[in-house]
């Protein structure tokens, strides 16, 4: 295998890896309700914004994430489990939000309190990406490469190209929403709710188990 083949598996794998956790689709339908109120060019600005909080955490950890971890005594699947059960919570109350007429106003500051916390993380890079990144980055530190390589450079590539996707479902959901109708853009919230809190409940007992086989 040459040089550059290595490198396209390596970007292959980690953008395969990263699409299904980072979810743009599902996870654009998820927040929608945050940008509710807002013009379009307002929803570009803020999906822009969330964008690069992402990137910029995602390029952080994938650098020097598994080093920070190892430095603390904390393991992968104790991220898991801690993030899983963030994100189970965090699925409860989308599910069981009552949905109420928001004013503009009080849309903009919603969107802006919560541009980081929850919507990059841990709803867009969540633990499933965040522990992902940082076995990508300990697996590339362990061949001997050190914080800055070219690999490391790919997998940050596609995790940018993962994001510019969530991008454009972020600033353009409305248009699906239209479409969808009222009744159907609510069902399609409660159900991917419900998917958010079964996924934390699925990761938090994955931490859990990952944790009971490091203490046996």
């Amino acid at each position: 295998m040459n040089i550059w083949s290595e490198y396209l598996a390596v970007f292959l794998a980690a953008l395969g890896a990263l699409l299904p956790l980072i979810n743009p689709i599902g996870t654009a339908m998820i927040i929608e309700p945050y940008f509710r109120g807002l013009s379009q060019a307002e929803r570009k600005n803020h999906a822009f914004l969330i964008a690069v909080y992402c990137f910029v955490l995602g390029f952080i950890t994938l650098h020097v994430g598994s080093w920070v971890l190892k430095f603390m005594g904390v393991s992968i699947p104790a991220t898991q489990a801690a993030g899983g059960i963030v994100i189970a919570l965090l699925g409860y109350g989308l599910l069981n939000n009552e949905k109420t007429p928001v004013s503009d106003s009080k849309a903009q500051v919603d969107i802006k309190t919560s541009s980081f916390y929850p919507i990059s993380f841990p709803l867009t890079v969540g633990p499933g990406a965040i522990s992902t990144l940082i076995a990508l980055g300990a697996n590339v530190h362990d061949s001997g490469s050190g914080i800055f390589s070219v690999k490391l450079a790919i997998i940050a590539l596609a995790l940018f190209v993962n994001l510019v996707a969530a991008y454009l479902c972020f600033a353009y959901n409305n248009k699906i929403s239209e479409r969808i109708g009222a009744t159907g853009n609510e069902v399609m919230n409660r159900l991917l709710a419900f998917l958010v809190f079964c996924i934390g409940i699925q990761m938090a007992f994955k931490g859990i188990n990952g944790l009971m086989k490091l203490n046996a």
